[in-house]
């Protein structure tokens, strides 16, 4: 649900909605309220009463009773539906109790017309019970309007048939005039309090499903990351996107173009649903096409067809809304995805989402471009490596928390980047075994170096682990741990601090797992994974509370004081149906994924 539909019903006069669907989820909400306003309309129906049954007392005295008795019935019937609607689970036919008990009171002061001499405050109680059962919000404003209309009448025709009541013609018609204007004023205050009712539920469908769509959102994010790594035809990714802007996006028909080799004028590689079939071959123009290169950004429009009107005059009538998506490799336009619905406008999310998701897309693709370039070319060179620069050694430094091996980088990766210790490749040809076992030895014994090591290289031996796992059937467990606010750290007190805290809590958590099985690894800028082999889920997810409590209550002491820091933690396990590692790994994004927007410091579980 977008704003415009909130704009364009602000600017109509028409109550329902035009949507059929919209109009019952509100009609189902509104049966859903209707306990809770009930219980205000019987409050107010039971005061009113308690107060005509007073004045008619002091009036009359017990000269006539009937209609004392009448106000007092529809007092102690207010007070029981009153009671019925705020303690009762159950509306037990709320509309039809709310007016018998409306009609019980307004058929007393129609009778109270009838059997005593008129007076003005006869017609003053019955234009407040005419505000009243206008003013309800569980009974439609036309059936209320209906109502007060016929009772009105009555009121009237009682008061000329009357036999006590001595009433002149100016006085019938000053009553007229009074009851028209309290049914107008009724009418008024029912039509505007259910156009804010109404409006209210389209501002809360609205934002219900804005946050609703920024999750999808950044769940498709992730999503991308795992599903597109490995991709290196652009036409293949380009085409893989319709499936990730779905879930985001609401359309009915899809047309993409690669853009490679096809010149000015761009022909669609793939096109699906009714809404794109009738078009001619150039899809795009020249001026979309400059508009989108400028601009960068997705464009929305309202796209009309041409149709023979009254006498054969042509007239516009309207089609479709359309999104066009660029895609851009740097500066370069390599490739446009437009979208197309019928049943309401492309709103500015939807176009931010989706130049966010090409984006990403794209990156990936750079990614794994690159990665096969370099394994191409790595194939293709001679194998030259010597001993020195296939094994990394540790520094042997005490007063650091972390070794690093790469002191040229900029402070920004120096800030975070750890260095991958224990990871060498076990090819013989390259590095003797004697080498090797020296080299585990050495990083034994120094104590305060930690094996943090890269994501890439944290994969390729998880993978082993995973397969291993999966033929002797063993349990194996995933954590996904991020640093809440160290971003935040970063940029109030530096690097260096956001560092120290950093390296701490993995020092800390280093301690505490068996270094022989289990591998930790970078993942993302502010976090790192555990593997845990024959770990099951409900111990990994001991463990992962273990280290949440006892970081949210340490204190890291730095250049700029004491300072504090949270865990969110994401736990996977895994299981029949988990597929193959990096669907495990998936999960456990996720579940950090729900950490995260549950307000951080807690630890979740993906199954």
């Amino acid at each position: 649900m977008s704003e415009d539909l909130i704009s364009r019903y602000e600017k109509s006069f028409r109550i329902k909605f035009r949507n059929a669907n919209t109009e019952a989820k509100y009609r189902e909400l509104q049966q859903q309220r209707g306990q809770a306003s009930s219980v205000v309309a019987f409050g107010a129906l039971f005061l009113l009463c308690l107060t005509f049954t007073y004045l008619e007392f002091r009036a009359f005295g017990l000269e006539i009773v009937m209609p004392m008795y009448g106000y007092l019935l529809a007092t102690i019937l207010a007070l029981v539906n009153l009671l019925i609607s705020r303690f009762s689970a159950e509306p037990f036919h709320q509309q039809i109790r709310l007016l018998a008990n409306g009609l019980l009171a307004m058929g007393t002061v129609i009778g109270a017309v009838f059997l005593q001499k008129y007076s003005a405050y006869h017609v003053i109680e019955f234009a407040l019970l005419v505000v009243w059962l206008g003013s309800l919000n569980t009974v439609r404003m036309l059936s209320t309007l209906v109502l007060n209309v016929l009772l009105a009448c009555a009121f009237v025709a009682v008061m000329y048939t009357s036999d006590t009541s001595d009433i002149s013609g100016f006085r019938m018609l000053l009553v007229s005039v009074l009851l028209n204007a309290a049914v107008l004023l009724a009418a008024c205050l029912g039509y505007l309090a259910e156009r804010a009712r109404r409006r209210l539920f389209l501002q809360i469908e609205a934002n219900n499903s804005m946050h609703s769509r920024q999750e999808l959102w950044s769940v498709t994010l992730f999503d991308l990351d795992m599903a597109l790594s490995g991709i290196v035809v652009f036409r293949d990714l380009i085409a893989l996107l319709k499936k990730y802007l779905e879930p985001v996006i609401e359309f009915d028909s899809y047309v993409l173009t690669s853009l490679e080799g096809q010149g000015p004028k761009p022909v669609a590689d793939q096109i699906e649903g009714k809404l794109f079939e009738s078009d001619d071959a150039t899809l795009w123009s020249d001026e979309l096409l400059g508009k989108l290169t400028q601009t960068r950004q997705a464009t929305v429009s309202a796209e009309h067809e041409m149709v023979k009107g009254f006498l054969g005059r042509k007239k516009q009538r309207f089609t479709s809304y359309r999104l066009d998506i660029p895609v851009f490799d740097d500066s370069r336009l390599v490739g446009i995805i437009s979208l197309r619905r019928e049943a309401e406008p492309f709103d500015r999310l939807d176009m931010i989402a989706s130049v966010s998701i090409a984006a990403q897309a794209m990156l990936i693709f750079k990614r794994s471009t690159s990665v096969q370039k370099a394994t191409a070319a790595q194939k293709k060179a001679p194998i030259t490596k010597s001993v020195a620069d296939a094994v990394i050694r540790p520094k042997a430094n005490t007063d650091t928390t972390m070794s690093r091996t790469n002191t040229n980088v900029s402070s920004e990766d120096k800030d975070m980047e750890m260095t991958d210790h224990s990871f060498a490749e076990s090819d013989q040809t390259l590095v003797p075994q004697d080498v090797i076992t020296k080299f585990k030895l050495e990083q034994a014994s120094s104590k305060k170096t930690i094996t943090l090591m890269s994501r890439e290289n944290a994969d390729k031996i998880s993978v082993d682990r995973y397969r291993t796992a999966i033929v002797e059937g063993e349990p194996l467990s995933m954590m996904i741990i991020e640093v809440d606010g160290l971003s935040k750290l970063r940029e109030e007190d530096g690097d260096e601090v956001a560092y120290k805290v950093f390296a701490a809590i993995v020092k800390y958590i280093f301690s505490k797992v068996d270094k022989d099985k289990e591998i930790l690894g970078r993942y993302g800028q502010n976090g790192l994974s555990v593997l845990m082999p024959q770990v099951d889920m409900n111990a990994a997810e001991r463990f992962a509370e273990m280290i949440r409590q006892f970081v949210s209550g340490a204190r890291y002491k730095t250049a700029y004081g004491e300072k504090t820091a949270t865990l969110s933690i994401g736990v996977a396990a895994l299981t029949d149906d988990t597929g193959d590692y990096s669907s495990m790994v998936k999960r456990a994004d996720m579940a950090l994924f729900v950490a995260k927007k549950n307000g951080r410091n807690c630890v979740k579980v993906r199954l």
